[in-house]
């Protein structure tokens, strides 16, 4: 049974999005994480590596998910493709090191 969660087809989206159109909106993910992170700390005064950053992005998407799934919603696809957009760009920011 083939549907639009096939496992390759979010992976490809994801793909699209964060090498594509999402990274010439926001630059490439190290840039736009520190950023986030600076933002973050200057609100929160708490200070996170740019990797935490990211992975607080990918524990509110998975948040997200776990409630969509809680109450049964099937259309949470753009949740699955942005959560494993956010582990690209984490692999991205890896990459620079």
């Amino acid at each position: 049974m083939t549907n639009d969660l096939s496992g390759a087809k979010v992976l490809l989206e994801a793909h699209r999005l964060i090498t594509g159109e999402r990274q010439a909106s926001y630059a490439h993910p190290l840039k736009d994480y520190t950023q986030t992170r600076d933002i973050f700390e200057a609100i929160t005064g708490v200070s996170l590596t740019v990797e935490q950053a990211i992975l607080f992005m990918i524990a509110v998407k998975l948040s997200r998910l776990r409630t969509a799934l809680e109450s049964n919603e099937i259309d949470c696809r753009d949740t699955i493709i942005d959560a494993a957009g956010y582990i690209g760009c984490l692999a991205m920011v890896l990459d620079t090191k």
